[in-house]
């Protein structure tokens, strides 16, 4: 058995052979003074995306297969979830990546596994385009406000969001039953019923390609919207629930940018 992880990164994947090469680069190309874990969970892939992973194993000790029939993608996350083993858990898609060599590092800088002071989340920015090109991006910032004005609507990216394993299980991960919006629904019932402690960081963390299933258009904004408004109005009133979801459109309106996306590749060629 490999030593314990500090931090578990978690990518599922189905025929994604196109991309996810990039996000395993990412994550075994990371320089760190203690144990990650990479665990790709595919649910039945019909192209090339095992035969890449089983290429990865051969020279990476640290990554974990998990190969079986998922019920969607929140379900596929909650796999892996299932199968971490580290102090900290972070979802990559498989079509992000980091987007440096100390991505994880810096996230972890000062941390010590099992530490009493370690923050329950550590949150990063995260780019949403396609690497190295031009035209509307979105730059995500995390919300100077986040963690410290809670419930009205703020969150941070999943991609960037290093989150304590045993406060994810407190919430039984993702709601699985959902497609587009869990994540965000899983950081506002952490936060409203944990209050977790959060570490800002001041920079990037990860790339996330535009075209993925919560950014494919209108159809894929308008279900996570309803999602999110049904979860909201189970715990709060509605007008409280119109002002959440007011507050995250804005926050990702705020993102918006033209020109030359700032992030390629680093690890390509």
């Amino acid at each position: 058995m490999p030593p314990k992880p500090f931090v578990s990164i978690v990518t599922v994947s189905l025929n994604a052979a196109s991309t996810i090469g990039d996000a395993i680069a990412s994550v075994s190309m990371q320089e760190t003074s203690f144990a990650l874990e990479h665990i790709c969970v595919d649910g039945g892939s019909a192209d090339e995306t095992r035969a890449l992973i089983d290429e990865w194993v051969a020279r990476s000790a640290h990554i974990v297969r998990v190969y079986e029939p998922d019920n969607g993608i929140f379900d596929a996350m909650n796999k892996g979830l299932q199968a971490a083993r580290g102090e900290y858990v972070v979802f990559l898609n498989a079509d992000d990546f980091f987007v440096a060599r100390d991505s994880v590092a810096n996230a972890m800088a000062g941390l010590k596994s099992g530490g009493q002071g370690n923050p329950d989340l550590i949150v990063g920015n995260v780019t949403v385009g396609t690497p190295g090109g031009s035209g509307v991006w979105r730059h995500l910032l995390v919300p100077r406000l986040l963690g410290r004005v809670r419930e009205w609507g703020l969150f941070p990216l999943h991609q960037a969001q290093f989150t304590k394993r045993d406060l994810l299980n407190s919430v039984g991960g993702f709601k699985a039953v959902l497609r587009s919006a869990a994540d965000v629904i899983q950081y506002y019932e952490l936060e409203r019923r944990f209050r977790p402690t959060i570490r800002r960081l001041h920079c990037d963390v990860a790339f996330m390609r535009a075209g993925g299933r919560s950014n494919q258009g209108f159809g894929a904004r308008y279900r996570g919207v309803r999602e999110l408004y049904g979860w909201l109005l189970e715990n709060y009133t509605p007008a409280r629930a119109v002002l959440m979801v007011a507050v995250k459109s804005v926050q990702t309106l705020l993102g918006l940018r033209i020109g030359r996306c700032p992030h390629s590749r680093w690890f390509a060629g």
